[in-house]
């Protein structure tokens, strides 16, 4: 009996799974294709035509925060480079170089060189030195992206107490991020074309694609980089079930981060982008209440969004450069710190209750409950559910094999096969002599794999052959020149290093076979080495030393 539930419980998990993962299949089709439709446009031409319309908007500013702790600094330049890129960047893109005291005067040094070499791209760039040991710190990008945030503060202060901060764009960046060029262009008109009480409580989000160097790092790696791609996605294209968090790299106003109720970056957090967005929608609840009208009586609604700019931004997974083991050691040593961001989960449903016992339950929008509840079942689904389907499945098929084996070598499948035939498959398999609710459940396990199996699979292969293909890269032809930058269309590369055209009918076969056999092959063990363990173990790490962990920057190829 007790192993009858067990195949049942994970049959409905699975059914969960099935539901989820084609949500997620369909939901990412919508979002490549609203990539390769926003690669076609000319946003730098759409944002100079808007700036001619309205004078005032002609102030709009980028300011980039790139948080980094030993990085290689051939790729820091090459980041920086790529930011270059930008016809915004000479005089509208401010960069802070958010360096970490504790790497020693290698960082300064390093810095120093950075900033000779490029200080011509940008308006301003400066480095930022987050001390070690500060009172209160954890040592992470949470921390030292509020440290730079505080030092760009301090240094643009004349300059942005005469601006609409609500026109200063904050963008945090991972070290390693290649952004496409017209996504600072693109940021800044779906900024300006919103009403200024809408853009005051946005993010913005690039689809983040970690494909950089897909074909060289392990396949267990490989897989959670084709699941990262489509939950990016997914969650950009669709945020009707649950909304699209901050990942990796992601902009919003300097109205926002300035806010009384925000104050940029937590600084004893691991999670920094999904926290980010957490603590930004709690105080757009509770704008307002903190003040000295006594006659509020109800929160007010959530007015935190994500939006998405469906120029994606491409950077690296884990890879060392001492072999296939290390690198899925160092996958696994990533894996466990950003399981840690489950943490994010007690912190929204702590928030909740605080707001609960504050207010009342009556006296929430019935909105704001819906969309709190969204965000938990979105963190309770990607950091458990799937997790623990995985697991099931792959105990439940150990544990059926060898009588599975011992049954086709005995002949049994030729009967059912027989039986089949005469009186049909579902009757054939509901008999009890064929195992009854077990078989049922076994069947519900296990047949379902190769439907959702073979979805992520192409959804996964249009995805990967469009970026490798430059089609997500590319800018139109009526970009060349209208900015003081000559674009060579002929080169053999494009802006983030992908060759246009460049995948033959063998080597587009190739790529989807090397997905389908990396998703049969390896995608549950991938949930259960690089999902359901350092889940358990970031759980028990957190009740027992809370948010402390060790700042180790995943390996990333020279």
């Amino acid at each position: 009996m007790g192993s009858v539930m067990f195949y049942a419980i994970t049959a409905c998990l699975t059914a969960f799974t099935i539901y989820y993962s084609s949500d997620l299949c369909i939901s990412s089709m919508i979002g490549a294709w609203r990539m390769r439709k926003a690669a076609s446009e000319d946003w730098h031409a759409k944002l100079t035509d808007l700036i001619q319309e309205n004078p005032e908007f002609s102030d709009v500013m980028h300011i980039v925060i790139l948080p980094n702790y030993k990085e290689n600094e051939q790729m820091l330049f090459r980041t920086l480079e790529n930011l270059g890129e930008s016809p915004m960047a000479r005089t509208q893109m401010k960069v802070v170089l958010g360096m970490e005291e504790r790497e020693g005067p290698v960082a300064r040094e390093k810095a120093d060189r950075l900033i000779a070499k490029t200080s011509h791209m940008f308006a301003d760039i400066f480095a930022s030195y987050h001390p070690a040991n500060l009172p209160g710190d954890q040592p992470g990008k949470s921390s030292n992206s509020q440290w730079a945030y505080l030092q760009m503060l301090q240094r643009y202060s004349n300059d942005l107490s005469k601006r609409d901060t609500s026109r200063v764009l904050l963008s945090v960046g991972d070290a390693d991020t290649l952004w496409h060029v017209q996504y600072w262009s693109a940021l800044a008109y779906e900024a300006l074309t919103l009403p200024v009480k809408e853009r005051v409580w946005s993010f913005w989000q690039p689809p983040m694609l970690l494909l950089r160097n897909l074909f060289s790092c392990p396949s267990v790696t490989r897989v959670t980089g084709y699941a990262t791609c489509l939950f990016e996605l997914a969650g950009l294209a669709n945020q009707i079930v649950g909304p699209a968090f901050c990942y990796s790299s992601y902009s919003m106003t300097l109205a926002m981060a300035t806010h009384h109720l925000v104050g940029g970056w937590d600084r004893d957090v691991i999670a920094e982008d999904h926290h980010m967005f957490c603590k930004c929608f709690f105080a757009s609840i509770l704008e307002g209440q903190s003040g000295t009208d006594s006659k509020l009586q109800m929160p007010g609604l959530p007015k935190v969004m994500v939006r998405p700019v469906f120029l994606p931004a491409t950077s690296f997974l884990v890879e060392s450069s001492d072999g296939w083991w290390a690198s899925c050691y160092e996958r696994y040593q990533q894996a466990v710190r950003h399981s840690q961001g489950i943490s994010e989960l007690s912190y929204t449903i702590l928030q909740y209750i605080l707001l609960i016992r504050k207010f009342g339950v009556s006296n929430i929008y019935f909105r704001t409950h819906s969309r709190i509840c969204s965000i938990i079942y979105k963190m309770v689904a990607v950091h458990m559910i799937n997790q623990v389907q995985a697991v099931g499945t792959i105990m439940v098929s150990l544990s059926v094999a060898p009588s599975l084996i011992r049954w086709v070598l005995s002949g049994g499948l030729f009967d059912m096969l027989g039986l089949a035939q005469t009186q049909g498959l579902m009757l054939t398999l509901g008999q009890q002599s064929y195992g009854g609710l077990a078989t049922w459940a076994v069947a519900s396990i296990l047949g379902p794999i190769p439907y959702y199996v073979i979805l992520m699979t192409i959804t996964s292969y249009l995805v990967i052959s469009s970026l490798l293909d430059g089609k997500l890269t590319q800018m139109p032809q009526s970009f060349a020149g209208k900015h003081g930058k000559k674009w060579d269309f002929e080169a053999k590369t494009d802006i983030q290093g992908y060759s246009p055209g460049c995948l033959s009918v063998w080597r587009k076969i190739s790529i989807f076979l090397m997905i389908t056999s990396d998703y049969f092959g390896v995608a549950h063990l991938t949930l259960f080495f690089f999902g359901l363990i350092p889940i358990l173990k970031a759980t028990y790490g957190l009740f027992t030393k809370g948010t402390k962990f060790d700042y180790i920057v995943a390996a990333k190829p020279n």
